[in-house]
């Protein structure tokens, strides 16, 4: 059965170019070419310009494109109500969660509620950062951050704090960092090659500039990374806190708070739309009943 226009140009908008569409949709480049010059020959209208290199939306594309969102949002509340018959929450879940978190915290509560939803086949990815729930067919999105997208869907879980860590080998060796300008002096291990930060003491505000010795998205390879002895570095306290129990990381710069901070609050982040798919809605409800433990509100 040949895809509805709104779909498929959906699709094809979300590729990028007719190529990548092509390999997605299983068809001919020549054929996702003729499907959209029919589509406008038959709006009377162009909804995309091509190039070379790449293809825009015009502004009426951009709003037809809405639309189809729209459309394709309708069509997948209605599979999921036909699948879900009989009060049975079936289908598939696309979940999407920072790497540390994922593995240090999530994943009991990922096998618990396949135990719970066995009808539910769920996908995740594991990545840091932000994301494009639309364009990666993320259903939730469990992220840190201090301020959602107000174009999405975000319900509270819980929050964290964040720390600056160090292992006693490494302060040991190279000394305890005083004041913020301290930092400049270690190896930092951070986000990126290059993090300014903005550090209070009472009314006192410290602006410091760190180069990274290692940079890299993912904070528990940072905890680790300290743990073995390669510098200082800014976690989250979820990350931190069992090797600041058995004493293999040590806070430092304690009286000083970061602000702002790379994100405090934990939310279930979903794309935006009237209806949730009762799979995206028995596991949001889920997280909401077992993060708490880690993640107070």
């Amino acid at each position: 059965m040949e895809q509805s226009p709104y779909l498929f140009f959906a699709e094809v908008v979300e590729a990028g170019s007719f190529a990548t569409a092509a390999r997605r949709l299983g068809m001919d480049r020549s054929n996702v070419s003729r499907r959209i010059k029919e589509l406008e020959h038959t709006a009377g209208v162009q909804l995309l310009r091509r190039t070379t290199r790449k293809m825009v939306l015009t502004d009426l594309g951009a709003a037809f494109y809405e639309q189809c969102l729209a459309v394709r949002a309708e069509v997948e509340q209605a599979k999921s109500l036909l699948l879900s018959h009989g009060g049975v929450v079936r289908g598939a879940l696309h979940v999407s969660c920072p790497p540390a978190i994922g593995r240090q915290y999530l994943v009991p509560l990922f096998e618990a509620f396949c135990r719970r939803y066995p009808a539910v086949s769920l996908q995740i990815t594991l990545k840091s950062g932000a994301l494009d729930l639309i364009e990666e067919r993320i259903d939730v999105a469990i992220h840190f951050t201090n301020e959602p997208s107000p174009q999405h869907v975000a319900r509270v879980l819980g929050h964290t704090q964040w720390i600056f860590c160090a292992s006693p080998t490494y302060l040991a060796e190279h000394g305890t960092p005083q004041l913020p300008e301290d930092l400049a002096q270690l190896a930092w291990l951070g986000m990126r090659a290059r993090m300014e930060l903005q550090l209070r003491k009472e009314s006192a505000l410290h602006r410091v500039v760190l180069r990274s010795r290692v940079a890299c998205p993912d904070y528990g390879l940072l905890g680790q990374l300290a743990r073995d002895g390669l510098g200082v570095c800014l976690l989250p306290v979820y990350v931190a806190s069992r090797d600041l129990a058995q004493g293999e990381l040590v806070q430092v710069l304690a009286d000083y708070q970061i602000e702002p901070t790379p994100g405090s609050t934990l939310y279930a982040i979903t794309p935006p739309g009237i209806h949730s798919s009762p799979q995206v809605k028995a596991f949001v409800q889920f997280l909401a009943e077992t993060v708490q433990a880690e993640f107070p509100r």
